[in-house]
């Protein structure tokens, strides 16, 4: 029985599910190392000193890095789920290469070769999921998902923590590495019944398959009904617009091949990935920064990762699809620029008050970092590229999120030796330049058909702008099909691509 004999919003849900299992296993393998690193079993085995425990924790996003970067290259190859399952097959080795470690160099090996798999579920995740769902719920089923990514941080936080205090031995570290292949292959096992990407389908010329899984996402019963016929109808005008767009990467660089604007689309996406790496994440989770001991500051982490859980829910309950991507990108970057001002106040302070004044600061940090840029992250890249490029945008952003992330692992410590305070007023500052970049560059996709985002980036008309209009049309019309599909006739009629932008702008209005 094809997808386990669900359809509508219980296949909406147990696809969810899977990507859920999926950013689990992410934040797993974002913590499992942190939460043995300084372990004395751990020191026991390996011996390593500062350096070395930042090039070990380093080899992993690079392993990610790369991964991400192959998938921006070859991934559209193959359909979405293909390239989940067969990414698992690295993470699988990485994770037995790490388990069985016994020399600091395998170690490391083994944590390149999980992050090649990791850095591809990571770009295709948000990717498949984003194609799979329909538009008024698509914020907040992926952010239900990647709040799981929390709940992995969690299950190797506190499972370290934990092991630790009752096992002084490897079988503490080595079991807490093979978390993530147990995750990997409960995902991979789950994918197995879930359905691929309607728009890859359409997009690589099979169209009765994409029929059909319409038809089971829609809950509707014939797969000719009229809603399912008009979603297909959409897509494929979508399709037909990026035809006569860069395909290539060479082309991407040509003045003649941008009708898409993917220039544009393809830097803001990687825009807000890295802005993500670069927004004091990484020096947060630096307690002993603002003061600490290394046994409280590991008390803090772990009552962290449980606020920041409950400040994710809050998120999808409130702010998902009400609020906005673009308008909560805006409030919480300046938000987070001002706690890092008052952080880095209270750091050359130094005082015992000031330092309680940090830790606060260290929670309103992390709720207002989960209420922009965390999920509305992954959501928004996404989103923002065009179909077919979609694979090479979305790799593209993520590797680069990757290489900065390895930067910053290896910069912060010795920026806090250094300069202390500066380094949180150096984030503050990057922060504030969040705001001109999102108000600029970042158009409002909540609640908008993928296929209308096209329609912000006809040549001639301001994205933002646009995609004010068309969601005010998406409103006041009600009928979300409607609104996508005549966007969409508008922009790819031959008269449409031979006028100028005065005449664009005054054509989409009529």
């Amino acid at each position: 029985m094809p997808y386990l004999g669900l359809r509508g919003n219980k296949l909406l849900f147990a696809i969810s599910a899977t990507a859920g299992v999926g950013f689990c296993l992410f934040g797993i393998d974002n913590a499992a190392l942190g939460g043995v690193i300084s372990s004395d079993p751990f020191d026991r085995r390996y011996h390593l000193d500062p350096t070395g425990q930042g090039a070990i924790t380093g080899a992993y996003e690079i392993g990610c890095f790369f991964g991400a970067l192959a998938f921006s290259f070859f991934g559209e190859r193959f359909a979405r789920r293909i390239v989940l399952l067969f990414s698992v097959f690295p993470l699988l080795v990485g994770t037995i290469l790490q388990v069985a470690a016994y020399s600091t160099a395998q170690l490391a090996v083994g944590r390149v070769v999980a992050g090649l798999g990791m850095g591809a579920i990571t770009t295709t995740l948000p990717i498949w999921q984003n194609e799979t769902s329909p538009a008024h719920l698509r914020g907040t089923l992926i952010c239900a998902s990647l709040s799981m990514l929390i709940v992995g941080q969690l299950i190797a936080y506190w499972a370290a923590y934990g092991l630790l205090d009752k096992y002084d031995t490897d079988f503490t570290w080595r079991l807490m590495f093979s978390l993530q292949g147990m995750a990997g292959v409960i995902m991979a096992a789950m994918l197995l019944f879930m359905p691929e990407s309607p728009r890859w389908l359409i997009a690589h010329s099979r169209p009765d398959e994409a029929r059909y899984v319409l038809s089971c996402l829609m809950d509707e019963s014939e797969e000719t009904s009229v809603a399912v016929t008009d979603q297909v109808e959409e897509i494929t005008r979508a399709v037909e617009l990026e035809r006569d767009s860069a395909k290539t990467w060479t082309d991407l660089f040509r003045s003649t091949h941008d009708d898409q604007r993917e220039k544009r689309r393809m830097l803001t996406a990687v825009g807000i990935q890295v802005a993500q790496a670069i927004s004091g994440s990484t020096i947060i989770s630096y307690k002993e920064a603002i003061g600490m001991s290394s046994h409280t500051a590991s008390l803090l982490s772990g009552y962290l990762q449980v606020f920041f859980l409950v400040a994710s829910f809050g998120y999808l309950i409130l702010l998902a699809e009400h609020a906005g991507r673009r308008t909560l990108f805006l409030i919480t970057a300046f938000g987070m620029a001002v706690v890092m001002f008052v952080m880095g106040g209270l750091i050359k302070i130094d005082t015992k008050g000031s330092g309680i004044g940090a830790a606060v600061m260290v929670f309103a940090y992390q709720a207002l970092f989960t209420w922009g840029w965390m999920a509305g992250v992954w959501v928004y890249s996404s989103e923002i590229c065009p179909l077919s490029w979609r694979s090479k945008g979305m790799g593209l952003a993520v590797a680069l999120q990757w290489l900065f992330d390895f930067v910053l692992l290896m910069v912060t410590p010795i920026g806090i030796a250094n300069i202390g305070y500066g380094m949180f007023m150096l984030f503050g500052a990057f922060n504030l330049c969040f705001i001109p970049f999102v108000y600029l560059f970042c158009p409002e996709t909540a609640g908008v058909p993928l296929e209308s985002i096209d329609a912000f980036y006809v040549p001639g008309v301001d994205p933002v702008k646009e995609s004010a209009r068309i969601r005010h049309e998406l409103k006041t019309r009600g009928g979300k099909e409607g609104v996508a599909a005549a966007a969409l006739t508008r922009v790819i009629t031959p008269e449409r691509r031979q006028i100028g932008s005065g005449e664009a702008e005054k054509a989409q209005i009529e």
